[in-house]
């Protein structure tokens, strides 16, 4: 019986993961001319995508452990263990991002042939990394936090929802704060 149920509320939700991942990619196509623009831009998107999953993965996984050992419930969800839980993950997107940041611009310096200042190259490429990790950071965590939400009140195994639901969420919502990080660079820059 547990193996239908977890089909049930999965197999449409996998789907629509599917669809998303292709609007992750199609946004990635419209990239094109920003990776000419801001060298090494192509190097971040995996990165920063896999830290982005993962972080707002292991909140939703932590919120799921937490809902099965009755520490919070629908009713009881805006708690101390949930409050942590978003300080450590708006903690962990910050640091991240701006180590990710710091490791691309240093492997574009030492791999690539680019025709800007190495200056608004730092800029630009951290910049990008800092403003789409605290973005989708935020975005995500509020997700997060509605996904757990409404499994919670719909009495769904939040392990069946979270993951992928996070990981595609935070692949297009990722994927469209770099995009719109990036030209927002390239406007003012």
């Amino acid at each position: 019986m547990y193996a239908k149920e977890m089909v049930k509320q999965s197999l449409p939700l996998i789907v629509m993961c599917g669809l998303g991942a292709i609007v992750a990619g199609s946004t990635l196509g419209l990239m094109t001319d920003l990776f000419e623009s801001i060298p090494g831009l192509i190097v971040v998107i995996p990165a920063i995508i896999a830290m982005r999953g993962n972080i707002s993965t292991a909140l939703g996984s932590r919120l799921g452990s937490a809902y099965h050992l009755g520490v919070i419930d629908a009713d009881n969800l805006w708690n101390d263990e949930l409050k942590q839980n978003v300080i450590g993950s708006f903690v962990l997107s910050f640091l991240v991002s701006i180590t990710v940041g710091i490791l691309a611009f240093i492997t574009t310096i030492l791999f690539y042939k680019f025709s800007i200042d190495v200056g608004i190259l730092a800029v630009k490429l951290i910049s990008v990394v800092i403003i789409a990790g605290i973005i989708s950071g935020l975005i995500l965590t509020l997700l997060t936090i509605g996904i757990i939400y409404l499994v919670f009140k719909r009495g769904y195994d939040p392990d069946n929802i979270t993951g992928p639901a996070l990981a595609t969420f935070g692949d297009m919502i990722t994927m469209a704060c770099i995009f719109g990080s990036a030209v927002l660079l390239e406007v003012i820059f």
